[in-house]
């Protein structure tokens, strides 16, 4: 006998056996009675316990509502989906719908800021102490010389749809971030591209010293660009480089460049100080020196037209009366002259020793001179 055989007849045939000889045929009946019979019995459920029955599953059917409540804080936003297709955004408030598995709410703060850091990585759990990243940090500039470029990103969600839903990303552990928001990878990225691209096409003077500024807000334009064509829900607030070094061989010579544009600018500053002191000295001299001008030009004047004011009184007097008028004239010089030089007294009666009187008063030795005949002059 075969195993197909014995199998056959060692299983239950209790739907269906080919009739054999001297046995009455199988009917549907006897199919059913035989399929009845193989069935456990099922107690007969009361009127009570059906209540009871009813009692628990709407019970259980409002506990199951009753997790549809949420709440949206003041700084949250709150996306909604529908057996898993977006359908919309809940502000802040006290919010229904429904409970999983046929609604789901994704509720995220989108008016927080936040950080990530590029070249490096620090935190609290590090007190304070952070550890370089150079695979990101080392950058080419556009003199072909390499400089090493941490840099800080500030940002936050401005499309809470497009951020959660329209990129997909692994995410970063170290920052906190899950798989799905883009701010992980893509951001990491996107930020890296930027920087490099706008430290690509500068010397490396501009990004150790002069063009920080300029630098950061390039970073910052050329970041949304690039997000928004991502379409991320990412505002990026702020680009703030942080230690900006060139190569450790040649560290000590850019210092020397550095201390020594420091120097040109004191001494710029200096001389711009005192460039302040010493022209608005010089031109209140120069206003000076003018007034005392124009007060003498004005003096000489005065003085001027009063002599020759004089003058015509005294051509008047001297029409009016010509002898006194000279006489006085004289009298005035003689007055005006005399006190100024040395004055000699001669006698008329013969040859009498002289009798000079000085300035001061004094007797001044003087050769006796014979008077001329005829007497004094």
């Amino acid at each position: 006998m075969s195993d197909v055989e014995r199998a056959r007849e060692g299983r239950q045939d209790w739907l269906y056996r080919p009739p054999q000889q001297d046995e009455p045929p199988v009917t549907l009946r006897d199919i059913w009675e035989r399929i009845k019979s193989g069935m456990p019995e099922v107690p007969v459920i009361g009127r009570s316990t059906g209540l009871l029955i009813a009692g628990v599953i709407a019970l259980a059917l409002l506990i199951w509502l009753g997790t549809g409540f949420y709440t949206v804080g003041p700084d949250e936003q709150a996306a909604i989906r529908t057996f898993g297709k977006f359908t919309a955004i809940s502000e802040q408030g006290l919010h229904w719908y429904w409970p999983a598995p046929i609604g789901t709410r994704n509720v995220v703060s989108v008016t927080t800021t936040r950080r990530m850091e590029l070249g490096f990585r620090g935190g609290a759990e590090r007190l304070g102490t952070s550890q370089a990243t150079q695979q990101e940090s080392l950058m080419i500039t556009g003199d072909e010389n390499i400089v090493d470029v941490q840099a800080v990103v500030q940002y936050r969600i401005s499309d809470l749809r497009a951020f959660l839903f329209e990129v997909d990303d692994p995410g970063e552990a170290d920052r906190d971030v899950a798989a799905g928001e883009p701010d992980g990878k893509t951001l990491r990225d996107v930020a890296e591209t930027a920087l490099r691209q706008v430290v690509g096409t500068r010397p490396i003077d501009d990004v150790l010293t002069t063009e920080k500024e300029q630098v950061q807000t390039e970073v910052l334009l050329k970041m949304r660009e690039l997000l928004a064509g991502y379409k991320t829900g990412i505002e990026v607030q702020q680009v703030l480089l942080q230690n900006v070094n060139p190569p450790r061989d040649v560290q000590d010579a850019f210092e020397d460049v550095v201390r020594a544009r420091e120097d040109r600018d004191r001494t710029i500053n200096l001389a711009d100080a005192y460039k302040a002191d010493q022209i608005p000295r010089a031109q209140g001299q120069a206003r000076r020196i003018e007034e005392e001008a124009q007060g003498f030009k004005r003096g000489r004047i005065a003085k001027a037209l009063g002599e020759a004011q004089g003058f015509k009184a005294i051509l008047a007097g001297y029409k009016e009366s010509p002898d006194v008028t000279r006489q006085r004239l004289y009298l005035e010089a003689i007055e005006e002259v005399l006190p100024g030089i040395k004055k000699f007294i001669i006698s008329g009666q013969g040859v009498l020793p002289l009798l000079p009187l000085g300035q001061t008063g004094g007797v001044l030795p003087a050769t006796a001179t014979p008077a001329p005949a005829g007497g004094a002059p």
